[in-house]
């Protein structure tokens, strides 16, 4: 559930980060020291959420563990504790929109090359057919822990996508070859191209790629829910969820980023299976898999989103089924809706990585670690050591850096989005 939660579409838009900055395969050097490095620190923050719940566990009366939200009311204040709700809200929310919009181009692309046609295959009553039939019962689902089968055949399916793209990047593809018929049948703009603007990796543009890195390992909001739904969760047992899913998560993003931006440069597409040619079967194979990946992630994601929903606006009281039910059909109406009348998702995964992905994975968790080790050392819980030391300053430096990329990241998406010729 860890990897298939940050394994989503967000993905697919790596490549594309590359090419914000480059259009040559030397390029991929920054880029996958750029997705490691953030790799590294996603773990840990990830990996501190419940970890502040075990630092000081004598002010907190139940056996759960608690969110950022309730981490933050705790240490830092209830006042401002609304403004990390909102957070947690507004990423998960922007994920699953995120989600839809991908969804809907998926499947009327592939209901297209089985040679369908009509307003049945367009993709809004596709979209539409599938979050009535399908997602909206997987958001109804009590535990998360009744979708592993769905996600173990989510994440083997984004495995199979990745050897599909990794085969097309190779010496000899129908892409590499000039005027192949799969070129043939794609427009100019979706063709590979290299060499034009060479690599810029210390350029500002590289922030897109930051961005994006960060919505691709961001499930930060449900970290809590991550370790009180693991068997015998212990800190050792959490710990290695947490390694291998991170782990395993870095590794299917770097693939999937250098084989799209090795296949097609500088034209990668915000989606970039949008790229390859509607009659290459291998495509249409991945197209269906990543369907249903996204289907087994929708609710992994949409339980973040009512659980920080109902963190502010009905924090401390009961919530009825019949209520909770009223919730999801409404936010499913408001994501479904949406994505009907947007159609770059690519915008959405880096603005919503810039700003919502620095705060919950830089900031929000540090900013907590600062104030509770400070806490417990004044009060004598805790021995103020060397490596404490140590990590405070990591903290402080995250916050710093986080702060930075979001600022920066977001500055730099809406020029290249609306105002390219400044960059």
């Amino acid at each position: 559930n860890l990897v298939k939660a940050n394994v989503g579409s967000g993905i697919l838009a790596l490549p594309a980060g590359v090419a914000a900055f480059a259009d040559v395969p030397s390029a991929l050097i920054p880029a996958v020291v750029v997705m490691c490095l953030l790799g590294f620190l996603s773990a840990y923050s990830f990996y501190m959420i419940p970890r502040l719940t075990r630092m000081d566990d004598t002010t907190n009366d139940t056996q759960r563990t608690m969110s950022i939200s309730q981490a933050w009311e705790k240490e830092v204040g209830k006042d401002s504790a609304w403004i990390v709700s909102l957070c947690c809200f507004l990423t998960p929310l922007g994920t699953a929109l995120t989600y839809s919009i991908v969804l809907g181009d998926m499947l009327s692309m592939l209901a297209k090359s089985m040679g369908m046609t009509g307003k049945i295959v367009s993709r809004q009553s596709l979209l539409i057919a599938t979050t009535l039939g399908i997602i909206y019962p997987l958001c109804n689902l009590k535990s998360l822990a009744s979708l592993s089968p769905v996600s173990m055949v989510g994440v083997s399916g984004m495995c199979l996508t990745a050897i599909f793209m990794v085969l097309r990047a190779l010496p000899g593809s129908p892409y590499v070859i000039p005027a192949s018929a799969y070129l043939e049948s794609i427009p100019l703009s979706f063709r590979p191209s290299f060499g034009t603007i060479g690599n810029n990796a210390m350029s500002p543009a590289i922030l897109v790629l930051i961005s994006m890195c960060a919505t691709s390992m961001l499930v930060h909001f449900s970290a809590h829910d991550f370790c009180d739904d693991l068997k015998d969760n212990t800190p050792q047992r959490f710990q290695k969820l947490t390694i291998f899913g991170f782990s395993l998560t870095v590794l299917i993003n770097i693939i999937f980023m250098g084989a799209g931006f090795l296949t097609f440069g500088a034209n990668s597409q915000s989606m970039v299976l949008n790229n390859y040619s509607p009659n290459d079967i291998g495509a249409t194979i991945s197209r269906f898999i990543v369907a249903i990946s996204l289907i087994g992630s929708y609710p992994i994601l949409f339980r973040a989103i009512k659980s920080s929903l109902f963190e502010l606006t009905h924090k401390g009281r009961q919530i009825s089924e019949k209520f909770n039910k009223a919730i999801t059909r409404s936010l499913l109406a408001f994501l479904t809706g949406t994505a009907l009348v947007l159609t770059d998702a690519g915008i959405v995964v880096s603005l919503s990585g810039a700003v919502m992905g620095s705060a919950i994975i830089y900031a929000f968790p540090s900013i907590i670690f600062l104030k509770m080790t400070s806490r417990l050392v004044s009060q004598g819980k805790l021995m103020r050591t060397s490596r404490l030391a140590v990590e405070r300053f990591v903290n402080k430096c995250l916050i710093g850096a986080g702060g930075l990329i979001g600022i920066l990241g977001a500055a730099v998406i809406l020029i290249k989005k609306f105002r390219p010729g400044l960059m």
